[in-house]
């Protein structure tokens, strides 16, 4: 018994090849995108403030937010591991048996001090860089401030 080449099986060929080409390339470029850095990359740029603080103020102000940045870094990094903790804690009082509500509110509470800390040291952080920033870099970051992820924000 022979098998007839039609044109549909062709045209079923060539579709499939090409939707596993697709696949291939954007899984691809997924993957080269997460692996940069990212919050899933590990090494490499971090997608996160400091990058996008240097994409806002252009190549001439990133010494000035490097530098900036390591300190901040080192100040910020004993108050994540702080709000891990207390997201353990959490974790820990959930699945405690019997359920004591009181000894969940504990760290609960401390974890909501531990992001209001996080919080008002990133507003430090950008107080004192738009404060050593000259008149046109700081436009530069108010225009970049209402980018797309605000748009629906905007007046």
């Amino acid at each position: 018994m022979t098998m007839s080449w039609s044109r549909t099986r062709t045209l079923s060929v060539v579709l499939f090849v090409s939707l596993t080409l697709n696949l291939f390339l954007a899984g691809t470029m997924a993957g080269r995108w997460v692996g940069a850095g990212g919050h899933f990359g590990g090494e490499g740029r971090h997608w996160g403030a400091k990058f996008w603080l240097n994409q806002a103020l252009g190549d001439e102000a990133t010494p000035k937010v490097e530098a900036m940045w390591e300190v901040y870094r080192a100040k910020l990094e004993p108050m994540r591991k702080a709000a891990r903790q207390s997201r353990h804690a959490i974790k820990a009082a959930l699945s405690a048996d019997p359920f004591d509500p009181n000894a969940y509110a504990r760290p609960l509470e401390d974890s909501l001090n531990q992001r209001t800390g996080i919080r008002a040291s990133h507003h430090d952080f950008m107080i004192e860089l738009t404060s050593v920033l000259p008149p046109e870099q700081r436009v530069k970051l108010a225009e970049r401030a209402g980018g797309r992820r605000w748009r629906h924000h905007r007046e």
